[in-house]
């Protein structure tokens, strides 16, 4: 049999469940393996009303008198759909040269809407290369998480929470207003105001353990830097574990993002918003730190996770935006009742936070942040295959909008999905 139908061949049976376990199939020895994490669902989510009225924060549409909300925030009509989620199919491979060993990991995500005959797979995930040496760690280059990412959410909800709506990522790595986005000719739609992301274009290091102890830095260039733009990312991070115990810090840094206000060719007089013009850039500076701990046991684990996230931008009128800060915090907890059944849960808040204006104009965050509640349950057949049921509640503040699996409630309107689904790991 060739190396293309074996991998056909391993790969069903992975998916109807008859490799024993839940680890990368060989189709050419350590060369090339083949593996995968599918859990689509069946979803419903419903919406709460949105807050209509005055919000109280400048950060949500960067309003320089904060006004109505409109109408375009209304409250969604509920749905139902089978969703994917962040379901990804992996090839993976190296080579050892005696204390010596390079090797490589694609990812692709399967496409939302694969059942209606699409493309199989719409997105990269993780796609890079890398050298790993016993004493000296391991290098590696393209698109990975950061080591921010990598060293923090040590609890992740039955394996379906990537990009699911238990994620706590938004809450304890991101912000309750939305950056801005393109409105007129000459405005660029900002970057993200994440930070729990993967990125290409990547070059990361990780240490080998030193009594326990890693380190990590990782390092993103701008491919596309400009005389008023050089848009870099930079993470580093910390951790020292055993078989019981975990504790990490880490650290990521976006560079000239400009997560609030983005790119604008001109200032505008009833936002907040900062411009830049074509002779000079007008930079901004991200930072995130977060402190994760962790604890396993035989039938149990637990987490918790606080961040410190804030946003800056070198405002040049009195009046515009100059920085925002905010504190984030997860618990989460998964629980081995019998061999079979595992039952988990997780919350997380993030706070209204702090703004400010240059020349000391008064700024205001009245209604940012919000909360997460999460339950879940799984019952496993084996290794490879289970069943799922999954509830999330998202709570925006009257002025924040928070969102989960693409789906956004209004301004200060609350969200609650319900999932049920089946999981296949090879």
């Amino acid at each position: 049999m060739n190396i293309k139908y074996r991998a056909l061949a391993l790969g069903c049976f992975a998916a109807i469940g008859l490799v024993n376990t839940a680890q990368a199939v060989p189709i050419a020895g350590e060369l090339l393996e083949l593996y995968g994490n599918l859990y689509p669902q069946f979803q419903n989510t419903s919406f709460g009303d949105a807050a209509f009225g005055a919000p109280g924060s400048q950060m949500t549409g960067g309003l320089v008198a904060p006004g109505v909300v409109p109408a375009t925030t209304a409250t969604p009509v509920g749905k139902n759909q089978l969703n994917w989620v962040n379901s990804y199919i992996g090839f993976k491979g190296k080579k050892s040269f005696g204390n010596l060993r390079a090797g490589y990991d694609l990812q692709g995500s399967l496409a939302t809407n694969v059942e209606s005959g699409a493309s199989l797979l719409n997105d990269t995930r993780d796609a890079f290369v890398y050298v790993e040496h016993d004493k000296a760690g391991t290098f590696s280059v393209g698109q990975q998480d950061t080591v921010y990412k990598q060293f923090g959410d040590r609890v992740r909800m039955l394996g379906v929470s990537s990009s699911n709506f238990v994620s706590t990522a938004a809450f304890v790595s991101g912000v309750g207003w939305r950056p801005a986005a393109v409105t007129a000719v000459g405005d660029v739609a900002a970057g993200t105001s994440s930070f729990n992301t993967r990125i290409g274009g990547q070059f990361l290091w990780l240490s080998p353990s030193w009594g326990g102890v890693k380190v990590g830095v990782s390092y993103r260039p701008d491919p596309n830097k400009t005389a008023t733009k050089n848009q870099t990312l930079s993470s580093m991070g910390i951790n020292w574990s055993n078989a019981n115990y975990y504790v990490g810090l880490g650290t990521e840094t976006h560079n000239d993002y400009r997560a609030f206000s983005g790119t604008r060719a001109a200032a505008v007089a009833t936002t907040i918003h900062n411009a830049t013009s074509a002779t000079a850039g007008l930079g901004s500076k991200d930072t995130a730190t977060r402190f994760s701990v962790g604890y396993k046991a035989k039938t149990f684990r637990v987490a918790a996770d606080v961040s410190k996230l804030k946003y800056t931008e070198e405002a040049t009128t009195a009046g515009k935006f100059s920085s925002y800060d905010t504190t984030g915090w997860q618990v989460s907890g998964e629980y081995s009742i019998s061999p079979q059944w595992t039952v988990a849960a997780n919350y997380a808040k993030n706070s209204a936070g702090n703004c400010s204006l240059l020349g000391g104009t008064t700024c205001t965050t009245t209604g940012q942040g919000g909360s997460l509640l999460s339950l879940g349950g799984r019952y496993d057949l084996d290794k490879n295959v289970g069943f799922f049921a999954i509830y999330g509640a998202t709570s925006s503040n009257d002025s924040a909008q928070f969102s989960a699996t693409g789906l956004r409630a209004g301004v200060g309107g609350k969200m609650t999905n319900v999932a049920v689904g089946v999981q296949v790991k090879f």
